[in-house]
């Protein structure tokens, strides 16, 4: 017994006398403010800021059709609190407390381009949290240091004014000169250190979240004067100025863009995942109305051959590959489809296999049939196949096309001109928003064509659509549209691949498109208006509670009286 006293006192006497050194305290392999590399958190910062991008846009492109909604038939079970911790985390832990930190080591010694970038950054987390699930702690976020450990959800539009501020911030560093500037960025992944572009970025964000306050009746005046500075002010309305995340093609580590590791296996024919059957069938063209499964008279968008690769040239093809790929029943649409006006249903010749809207089946052996994802903004392959060619085949691998050296376009120039032509229409300007979408479809085309041409992904000549074709199609469309506005944001959602954060926004805003295709099964229960809240949140936290999964729950700035689906 007294042995074991004699050990335990002598433990006691070493817990006291460790903890009377402070030093010992401090793990020397923990980063903290005296012993930090601001140039190290700020490549941090950036990167994680990349992976916040990529899990926002992968949780909310299924709802607007881009991507598949697979995980179920309604969307409470396709859409599940764990499914979105990963981005809570990202945002939280990974780039706003980098962040602060960044800004409370660069302050001090004017490195006003990492202040600015820092806060620039933060402020686009904390708006496509806003947008995503409205409610969000930022007063009250990460905290922890001062034994808060359960944040209060601010009010959204609160939310939104504090990453406005962020923004003023920011562009007041940046104007900053000479000695006042202090030294660049060591490493600057987005604009090489750029301070202009950087300003432009600050200035679209801007305006973005303008364009949300302006759909509440008592901000919509100081809105509205927001926008007409910013629009003459500096804003991405350049390739130079675009705002893209660029992806490597290194296997070790990891570096490919996800959509190229999702479509282009190691092994071939190992491809995965499904694109969004509505949105292959949108953005293959412009189907003719009265014979809306009739390939020959489809005026066909430039850009399909870009966004989508397909692996067969037919239904037929796919089948003899396989009499089990298909996942469904090709045939009449379900009466349901047929009333909202989308005649898609299951798979659509030359080849295209995605997946219906809340298909929650389980998946068959299609790897080496479905149709991917191409080469923008992917990096994967372009379409080079004739829609005449019904018996090709070509399963990917891991190493075609662009081997996956691809982006995410986070803002490229032509979204600002599909926003200006949003806001003309408002303002009933319908002449002046009808160019500024045609710029913007123009701009999309270009620069998606160049951007392919730069990985090596050409198109034999005479293989893509015709630019002049579209652009009349587009044009008959507008002309005869009562509500014009419906075009433009069916346009804006057509360029808008790889950005589904954009794409839910306006949406929400416009309610187009009015065609959506709907859930494969009926009663999906309300569309997600915003996003549950994470299980981690939720579950963790004493001040949050999770929202009713049977509501529409819309963001402060959805005023939208229609009903989404």
């Amino acid at each position: 017994m007294k042995d074991i006293i004699k050990k335990f006192g002598f433990l006691a006497i070493l817990l006291v006398t460790a903890c009377d050194l402070d030093g010992d305290l401090e793990n020397p392999n923990q980063i903290t403010p005296s012993n930090a590399d601001v140039n190290l958190i700020m490549n941090g910062v950036q990167l994680s800021f990349a992976n916040f991008y990529s899990a926002a846009e992968g949780a909310v492109n299924p709802l607007v059709r881009m991507e598949a909604m697979t995980g179920g038939f309604r969307y409470q079970t396709a859409n599940t609190p764990e499914g979105v911790d990963g981005l809570w985390s990202n945002a939280y832990e990974d780039v706003i407390v980098n962040a602060d930190l960044v800004i409370e080591l660069a302050e001090p010694v004017k490195l006003t381009t990492h202040v600015a970038v820092a806060k620039t950054l933060k402020a686009y987390v904390y708006l496509t949290l806003v947008d995503i699930f409205g409610d969000v702690p930022a007063t009250e976020a990460n905290k922890g240091t001062d034994g808060n450990f359960n944040p209060v959800a601010d009010g959204g539009e609160e939310v939104y004014d504090y990453a406005i501020s962020l923004l003023t911030e920011a562009r007041t560093e940046l104007e900053k000169t000479g000695a006042d500037a202090g030294a660049a960025l060591a490493r600057d992944i987005y604009y090489s250190g750029n301070r202009a572009n950087w300003t432009a970025l600050v200035n679209t964000l801007e305006l973005k979240a303008q364009i949300n306050l302006s759909m509440i009746s008592g901000r919509k005046a100081g809105a509205d004067a927001r926008i007409a500075t910013l629009l003459a002010a500096n804003i991405i309305d350049t390739p130079a100025e675009n705002f893209t995340y660029k992806y490597g093609t290194a296997t070790v580590p990891v570096s490919r863009h996800p959509l190229y590791r999702q479509y282009y296996d190691p092994i071939r024919g190992g491809a995965g995942g499904y694109i969004a059957n509505y949105y292959l069938y949108t953005a293959f063209g412009k189907w003719d109305p009265s014979a809306p499964t009739d390939e020959s008279l489809v005026v066909q968008d430039p850009r399909w051959r870009y966004y989508f690769y397909r692996q067969v040239g037919s239904i037929d093809q796919a089948l003899s590959i396989d009499p089990k790929s298909l996942g469904c029943a090709p045939g009449a649409p379900p009466d349901h489809y047929v009333a909202a006006g989308t005649p898609m249903f299951c798979v659509f010749d030359p080849g295209f296999y995605g997946r219906d809207h809340g298909d929650g089946f389980g998946t068959p052996p299609d790897g080496p049939v479905l149709t991917c994802a191409g080469v923008y903004p992917a990096g994967g392959r372009a379409d080079n196949t004739s829609t005449a060619n019904a018996s090709y085949a070509g399963a990917t691998i891991q190493g075609d096309g662009g081997n996956g050296a691809g982006i995410h376009p986070i803002w490229m120039s032509w979204y600002t001109d599909f926003v200006k032509a949003e806001i003309l229409a408002r303002a009933g300007d319908a002449a002046g928003a009808k160019t500024a979408m045609n710029a913007g479809i123009n701009n999309s085309i270009t620069q998606i064509r160049s951007f392919s041409t730069g990985l090596g992904q050409t198109l034999t000549a005479g293989r893509e659509p015709s630019t002049a074709n579209y652009l009349t199609a587009v044009s008959n469309l507008y002309d005869a549209a009562s509500n014009k506005l419906d075009v433009i944001a069916k346009e804006y959602y057509i360029s808008l691949w790889g950005n589904g954060i954009e794409a839910y926004n306006s949406y929400r805003r416009t309610s187009a498109p009015r065609d959506l295709q709907p859930t494969l099964q009926t009663g999906p229960g309300p569309f997600y208006r915003s996003y549950v809240y994470p299980a981690t949140y939720v579950n963790l936290n004493d001040n949050a509670s999770q929202k009713d999964f049977n509501a529409t729950n819309k963001v402060f700035w959805d005023t939208n009286p229609d009903v989404l689906n």
